[in-house]
């Protein structure tokens, strides 16, 4: 296989400028805008591209981490204490839990989209460049999934503990964490053609340099495809865009012409 590395997530909302101040304003992330596309966001996160778009109408329901929303971003926090201290006096919705790799506490942002912050001491911290750790997965088939991200992506099981498994990147980038629990939804029968990652909430992407050879290995892994290979004339990307076993949706692409 070729090089193909977890570095991006996009989450698709039915408010943009609604979102765009809860995270930019409310938490204070950093974040640019295109006065001729209000239907998109950058994040200028750190470890992971964090970006938020307009949601397709039938978009996901989500009631719950991994309940319509498999994928839920990590950010790495020195102070969890600090952090809840700060939610709180911006009156927004979190809970705390212990998880087998340490505190956490998830967050509850707008369109009821689930992202945690999790204690790391040695974190560095920015509120502006929040640094992404990873991305936790729920999931109604952990094996499943589990060889799905090792044998197609690539990553590598380092750890497990109590049914939790963590994939890491031989580049040392994201990590993937992936817990028992999840509940998969299909797609709305709404979805029909056009841009199919907006019918989920949060949706993941792996970055290669090329996507030709790329889209080769997938075929040959027999992978789910909802959206065949294309190249985007609009913002200069070709991409592919595959579901895992669960029909999460996965987008792997190369910036750039192709």
């Amino acid at each position: 296989m070729i090089p193909l590395t977890l570095n991006w997530f996009g989450m698709a909302v039915h408010d943009v400028s609604a979102t765009a101040n809860f995270y930019g304003n409310q938490l204070g992330f950093a974040f640019k805008e295109d006065a001729e596309n209000d239907l998109w966001r950058y994040f200028e996160t750190r470890n992971m591209v964090f970006e938020v778009f307009a949601a397709h109408p039938a978009r996901i329901n989500v009631q719950g981490w991994g309940r319509g929303q498999a994928f839920r971003p990590a950010f790495l926090v020195n102070n969890l204490p600090a952090v809840a201290n700060k939610l709180s006096k911006t009156g927004v919705m979190f809970s705390e839990d212990l998880s087998v790799f340490g505190k956490r506490l998830e967050m509850v942002g707008p369109d009821n989209i689930r992202m945690s912050f999790i204690e790391s001491p040695e974190t560095e911290m920015d509120w502006k460049h929040p640094l992404v750790g990873g991305i936790e997965l729920k999931a109604a088939r952990l094996e499943a999934q589990r060889d799905f991200y090792v044998k197609v992506f690539g990553m590598c099981a380092a750890q497990q503990k109590n049914g939790v498994l963590h994939l890491t990147q031989t580049n040392g980038a994201a990590w993937l964490r992936i817990e028992a629990g999840g509940r998969p939804f299909p797609l709305p029968s709404e979805a029909g053609t056009g841009a199919p990652a907006f019918l989920y909430p949060i949706w993941i992407s792996f970055e290669t340099q090329d996507v030709e050879s790329a889209n080769t290995w997938l075929a040959s892994q027999d992978v789910s495809i909802l959206q065949p290979l294309t190249h985007h004339p609009d913002w200069g990307g070709t991409d592919i865009i595959i579901t895992d076993p669960e029909g999460n949706a996965i987008q792997v692409v190369a910036y750039g012409t192709q």
